[in-house]
């Protein structure tokens, strides 16, 4: 994805119904949701199923977004694992295109991917003046579910990028409110909630596991019919422990991405 000549054919996921538009105002970065599908398909992850939930909600907002047709990774797992090289040569690719479309906010659906791009782009690499938005907090004030789903218990996972890094805990929260939820909360939430185990993949080993099942088994003992995510990493990592035959019962919970949740309620 380095290479700047590099053609992609990455947008073969928006379906006719979706809005989208090159002269848009606002960039939907949709990361490597596409990528991660093809990777984690049997563990039944939502990869673009996250993408084209958040092209319907902004379509519902009254946006249609630019999705950029070449589009790179952020680099954030590269410039934490220390290839900085790497990251400066996709977060160069990106600033590019970022300043030829004439956009002037990016809104995401990965935590990691806003925190990359609203701060260490501008710190590392260069500036885009752009305004950097988690869809979270898009929709938390502006567009309300037309169906009120009732009577349903949920919980919530605190993303670390999201959240300690980015100090963004209420808006997913008041998505959740607004939907007509019971959010019953972890023992251990926001500033001090337990990640999801594992960073830019670069361990998946029994501790990393330890921190999952631990969570998980927090999660199922508030007695929540959901567990609720904003991070697509988060969702991979515990799905993937819950593969665990031993301890199915002990951990198994749903799991889902408040973007998909909330773009149901829009039907």
């Amino acid at each position: 994805m380095t290479n700047p000549d590099l053609r992609q054919n990455r947008l073969d996921w928006l379906s006719e119904e979706l809005e989208v538009s090159e002269d848009s105002d606002t960039i939907l970065f949709i990361g490597c949701l596409p990528y991660y599908d093809a990777t984690f398909k049997e563990i039944n992850f939502e990869g673009v199923e996250i993408a084209r939930a958040a092209v319907k909600i902004l379509n519902a907002c009254g946006i249609k977004p630019n999705v950029l047709k070449e589009e790179r990774c952020c680099g954030r797992d590269q410039l934490w694992e220390g290839d900085f090289e790497t990251f400066q040569q996709l977060a160069e690719l990106n600033l590019k295109s970022f300043r030829e479309s004439g956009a002037k906010r990016i809104i995401s659906t990965c935590p990691e991917c806003i925190r990359t791009l609203k701060m260490d782009y501008p710190d590392l690499v260069g500036p885009h003046g752009m305004e950097v938005l988690h869809i979270t907090e898009v929709i938390a004030d502006h567009i309300f579910p037309n169906q009120s789903i009732t009577h349903r218990k949920v919980t919530y996972q605190d993303p670390c990028n999201l959240g300690r890094h980015l100090g963004i805990y209420d808006p997913p929260r008041k998505v959740m409110s607004n939907m007509g939820f019971e959010l019953i909360e972890m023992e251990r939430t926001k500033e001090a909630s337990l990640c999801c185990g594992t960073g830019c993949w670069r361990a998946c080993g029994q501790v990393n596991k330890n921190i999952q099942v631990d969570r998980l088994s927090e999660a199922k003992s508030t007695g929540a019919d959901l567990m609720v995510t904003t991070c697509i990493k988060c969702q991979i990592h515990f799905k993937c422990a819950q593969n665990d035959p031993f301890l199915k019962e002990r951990i198994q919970i749903p799991i889902q991405d408040l973007t998909t949740l909330f773009a149901e309620s829009l039907s």
